[in-house]
């Protein structure tokens, strides 16, 4: 009878020290998502995970950010460094903006595998990058580094970002920009240039940005464009290069452009004699919108719209040798009209993909919707020096703010992934404190129930 009592009693401890084990097991396997602690200082929302932790005067990124974390916002803060140790999770969307950032070491961002948005714009004190800054980000969609002060750009800073499709580099710095910088980007469809002090672009600036939509580049000091350098943009439907130092641009540049639907060359000192001619001759084919393009010089064509110069404007310049691909002219001189439209519009080409890798790239769940407009009088907008035929002002004309009204303001909205942004996400209203909301899931419940059974299993 003894030797029973001790096997029962034998029999049952064991039993009980096996569902100990096994409760161990499944809350080390089975952990439910939502039950990681939500970092000091910082809000955090579920589904999808999202850690904020903006406007809290943090000096450098918080520990304790849950390692599935899908979007973690710091922006605001005092961050002055980013380490390659920094980032201990995985996310989609990284804000940091508006911190005082002034040096992001190589392969900082290595461990952010999936990263797809990362904004580092208003950082004025990062005026230098190493070129593996953003080392591994080979999933990433969208870079912002608008008003960072950045003098120069190194050449491989943008090595193998293969998936990029949109690039924020306005308001900097920039003098220059070196050959094949952007080669690697074969995704990239905007990339936004406007307000640095760049002087030139030569003919391998843009290699390889043969899927680029937009291009924006006013606002700069530009003097000289090299024929070949919209070589690989025949996808390029807009493009802005107002408020330049440019006095002409060479007709194969346009010519390259097949597919530019919008164009602004306004406020530009535009020399009109006979090296203007390939240009006049291109606007002559042209059908596009396009804003206007006023005369500097010479001076009895000071204030007149180059677009709209007569055939024998041209009497007495040579022409260029349609063999020569230097340019270089004939004695041959034109004395008859050639003006002529093209009956149809190009058509546009698909918008497919080029992929460099074998990966799929995702569409960013966002897109600019391209403005209407509505022509204005030939005479609200036209120098009145002259008559104008009926082909002349059938031309298109453009008013010079009709279109893109907003497209440089980087706070004009609230930036949401999958129009799902968590409550008040940026906005002032959100409370500092450490606390987490999370919601109860089935997974919660089921966790709870079967650890409660075990429990009471444990204690009878």
């Amino acid at each position: 009878m003894e030797a029973r009592r001790t096997v029962r009693s034998s029999s049952a401890h064991n039993f009980k020290s096996g569902l100990t084990l096994w409760l161990i097991l499944w809350l080390v396997v089975m952990k439910p998502g939502g039950v990681s602690a939500c970092p000091r200082l910082c809000v955090c929302y579920p589904t999808p995970m999202t850690v904020s932790c903006q406007s809290q005067n943090l000096t450098m990124v918080p520990a304790g950010v849950p390692y599935d974390s899908q979007r973690v916002f710091l922006q605001n803060n005092r961050i002055t460094e980013l380490r390659a140790d920094s980032f201990g999770f995985e996310t989609q969307v990284l804000w940091l903006y508006g911190n005082n950032i002034t040096w992001i070491e190589a392969g900082a961002f290595s461990n952010l595998r999936i990263l797809e948005e990362l904004d580092l714009g208003d950082n004025p004190s990062l005026r230098h990058l190493e070129g593996g800054a953003f080392r591994g980000l080979e999933k990433l969609q969208s870079l912002h580094m608008h008003r960072c002060k950045l003098a120069t750009l190194p050449h491989d800073i943008f090595h193998k970002l293969y998936s990029l499709q949109f690039l924020y580099l306005q308001e900097n710095q920039l003098h220059s920009l070196q050959d094949d910088l952007f080669s690697d980007l074969v995704n990239l469809t905007h990339l936004f240039l406007h307000g640095n002090r760049i002087r030139a672009l030569s003919e391998n600036v843009f290699r390889g940005l043969v899927n680029l939509d937009r291009l924006l580049l006013h606002d700069n000091r530009i003097r000289q464009v090299h024929r070949r350098a919209f070589r690989d943009l025949g996808r390029l439907t807009i493009l802005y290069l107002f408020n330049n130092s440019l006095a002409e641009l060479p007709g194969q540049t346009m010519r390259d452009t097949q597919g530019i639907q919008f164009l602004r060359l306004n406020s530009n000192p535009w020399s009109c004699g006979c090296e203007s001619r390939p240009l006049w001759e291109w606007f002559r084919k042209a059908r596009i919108s396009s804003s206007e393009v006023v005369c500097s010089s010479p001076s009895q064509r000071r204030g007149q719209d180059l677009r709209f110069l007569r055939e024998m404007d041209f009497a007495v310049c040579p022409l260029p040798d349609p063999g020569s691909l230097t340019g270089s002219t004939t004695t041959t001189f034109s004395t008859k009209t050639r003006w002529w439209f093209s009956k149809h519009k190009p058509a546009s080409s698909s918008k497919s993909t080029y992929q460099k890798t074998s990966e799929g790239v995702k569409t960013l769940p966002f897109s600019h919707v391209k403005p209407q407009y509505s022509p204005k009088k030939a005479a609200e907008t036209l120098p009145v020096k002259y008559e104008l035929s009926e082909d002349e002002a059938a031309l298109p004309k453009l008013d010079p703010e009709e279109y893109w009204a907003n497209y440089g303001n980087e706070d004009s909205s609230i930036r949401c992934v999958e129009l799902d942004c968590a409550p008040s996400y940026d906005s002032e209203a959100f409370p500092s404190s450490s606390s987490s909301i999370i919601t109860p899931s089935p997974l919660h419940l089921l966790s709870f129930f079967i650890v409660t059974l075990l429990l009471r299993l444990l204690s009878s």
